[in-house]
């Protein structure tokens, strides 16, 4: 059996929740800096789950090869995070890797994506776009 990895992800910075056979789980915080660390400890069973943030496109390039499945989250969708009372990070990514481990997760879609500024890329990556408005020229009469 796999391990279902919530991430909770910021600019400097993640936290990390397992949840391991038996539903044991356990927290840890790293710095951006040692992602290449992280990922070195994964395992191709496992699965993760990370919201859309600045740095997803980032850790989704450099974990998507090495787990079984990356589940990126549309955070305007999942509730259980958003309007949590008590929001830590290491709750945050508690929810998420539950949530994953059960397969309840709303995964962005390309549709939620233009919704949050963010376009696919070829290979399913994607980015952040600088403005959600589209140009067409305009016909001269």
């Amino acid at each position: 059996m796999g391990r279902y990895l919530g991430v909770d992800l910021h600019r400097n910075c993640f936290t990390v929740c397992t949840i391991v056979e038996g539903g044991r789980s356990y927290v840890r915080e790293w710095r951006l800096k040692d992602l290449g660390r992280f990922v070195s400890q994964l395992r191709c069973t496992d699965e993760i789950a990370v919201e859309v943030t600045g740095n997803t496109r980032l850790f989704y390039d450099e974990v998507v090869g090495k787990v079984s499945r990356v589940v990126v989250v549309n955070p305007s969708e999942f509730k259980v995070i958003s309007q949590s009372m008590n929001k830590t990070d290491s709750n945050d990514a508690r929810r998420l890797a539950v949530f994953l481990s059960k397969r309840l997760l709303p995964e962005v879609t390309r549709d939620n994506l233009v919704k949050l500024r963010t376009a696919f890329l070829p290979g399913g990556r994607q980015e952040r776009t600088r403005s959600t408005i589209l140009f067409r020229p305009m016909e001269l009469i």
